[in-house]
């Protein structure tokens, strides 16, 4: 995501496919922008699947958002 993405933002392009519980955006700690990736967590898996589905390869700002489930740390 840009580096002036907002958790808000991201919340109303998630919301579309179904309940978002959270979403964390990380950020720079000195300067407060953003880093350029989120995660987006749903109450339900199914909306999950679905928002990847559609969002994967979605304009946002002057990006193309990469979209995929979080793959557990080795």
């Amino acid at each position: 995501v840009s580096e002036f993405a907002e958790e808000q933002d991201l919340r109303e392009i998630f919301e579309r496919f179904g309940r978002v519980t959270r979403v964390f955006l990380a950020k720079d700690r000195e300067t407060g922008r953003a880093k350029g990736f989120a995660f987006i967590s749903y109450q339900e898996r199914t909306d999950a699947a679905k928002a990847c589905e559609k969002i994967d390869g979605y304009g946002y700002g002057h990006l193309i958002l990469r979209v995929e489930f979080a793959k557990r740390a080795t």
